[in-house]
């Protein structure tokens, strides 16, 4: 009988520990629930957002590639609107830059670029987006800004575009009439590698130059 009202005992003290506490764990078990269901469908709301967002972008480059400029520029600022943040935006606005450059509009390549390296957080990228500006810079002559932008970087983020710079750095001294300068500069950007044609030929312009002003 003792062991009888021991568990009876034991079953009144669960009912009333349960009568108190009862709210409080169904409460517990819907939020656990709750936080499992919304990650989970956060988590695919952020595939299916990832996805739409490459779709876009494999479109983007088809429309570039067939040089169906009007398309291309509408599917480049609905990935960035839509994407913001992303790297599909980052390139989609690199794009639209390229766009604006093709069509000669240099001050609206500049506004993009110029918002996309204040952005901008990845060295690599950085170096990109800097190398275009200048060259938008370039097309509006504002060979000083041009030049600012090239030498603003610290040297240890410049890395395998060092030789690019350098290359951009003489056409922007050639523009000033600053022949050596420019020489300079592409001498170095061959000494670090650089292998092109185009370059060559500029270094042999500026020795021409130079030959034929020689007394």
């Amino acid at each position: 009988m003792d062991v009888y009202l021991t568990e009876e005992e034991r079953v009144e003290a669960l009912k009333k520990w349960w009568k108190a506490n009862s709210q409080s764990i169904i409460v517990g078990i819907a939020l656990g629930v709750a936080i499992i269901v919304g990650w989970n469908t956060w988590q695919n709301a952020k595939l299916h957002k990832a996805q739409e967002a490459s779709d876009l972008f494999q479109q983007l480059t088809k429309a570039v590639e067939a040089r169906q400029n009007d398309p291309a520029s509408k599917l480049a600022e609905r990935i960035v609107q839509q994407h913001q943040g992303s790297l599909y935006a980052t390139y989609a606005s690199l794009f639209q830059a390229k766009l604006k450059v093709d069509a000669n509009d240099f001050a609206g390549a500049k506004n993009i670029l110029s918002d996309l390296l204040a952005a901008e957080k990845d060295t690599l990228r950085q170096n990109v987006i800097r190398l275009r500006l200048a060259r938008a810079q370039q097309g509006l002559k504002d060979y000083d800004g041009a030049l600012k932008t090239l030498t603003s970087v610290d040297p240890k983020d410049v890395g395998e575009f060092e030789k690019l710079f350098d290359e951009q750095k003489g056409d922007v001294f050639l523009m000033l009439n600053r022949n050596d300068d420019a020489r300079t500069a592409y001498e170095k950007a061959k000494r670090l590698g650089l292998q092109s044609p185009i370059l060559d030929m500029k270094l042999a312009n500026l020795g021409a130059t130079d030959t034929e002003a020689s007394p």
